[in-house]
């Protein structure tokens, strides 16, 4: 099934950057930067107002979302979000997802696994591009939901190790260093 038959695509637009009224607030801005970490985005490096916003509506996010790096070598660089957002242009989103056919969840870890194919498909100039119409157009086998749901699980249980081995490494790294 194509990515476009589960979800809707939305390519992420920058509010003008010459006003300042749009930036600092408290929605997240995310861009490529922001895709590397933990599989939930909780914090943008940038944010933006709700008069930005409001300047790039059409390209909003609310609720559940996919984000994949599509431009350049951050492509192919997956993540979830769960609250009001937005993204630069760098960046595909999948949100509207139909919850009859697929749990976002397993959309973000097939995805995951997909960097090469990613690569393979998109147009290179001196930047690789992976264009909206040719991301939308992505085949993805769905299994069952009650698979997708047991899939999920698993790897989202491992991420939450991983998670909380970076916060344990985050807490140790410090205390070594008092000791030397």
């Amino acid at each position: 099934m194509k990515i476009k038959d589960i979800g809707r695509v939305v390519t992420g637009k920058t509010p003008l950057t010459g006003v300042n009224e749009y930036y600092g607030g408290n929605i997240m801005f995310i861009s490529p930067s922001d895709l590397h970490g933990d599989y939930l985005i909780e914090k943008s490096e940038k944010t933006i107002t709700e008069e930005g916003l409001k300047s790039i509506e059409s390209n909003s996010i609310d609720g559940i979302s996919v984000l994949t790096g599509c431009i350049g070598w951050d492509m192919g660089n997956v993540a979830m979000c769960n609250s009001r957002c937005a993204t630069n242009q760098q960046i595909n989103a999948i949100i509207d997802f139909n919850h009859k056919l697929v749990d976002p969840r397993y959309v973000y870890y097939w995805l995951k696994g997909k960097k090469d194919y990613l690569f393979s498909i998109a147009s290179v100039t001196r930047t690789p591009i992976l264009s909206k119409s040719v991301f939308e157009n992505i085949d993805i086998p769905l299994p069952s939901l009650k698979i997708q749901e047991r899939v999920t699980k698993l790897l989202s249980l491992i991420d939450e190790k991983i998670r909380k081995n970076h916060q344990i490494n985050d807490y140790l790294a410090p205390q070594s260093s008092m000791v030397a």
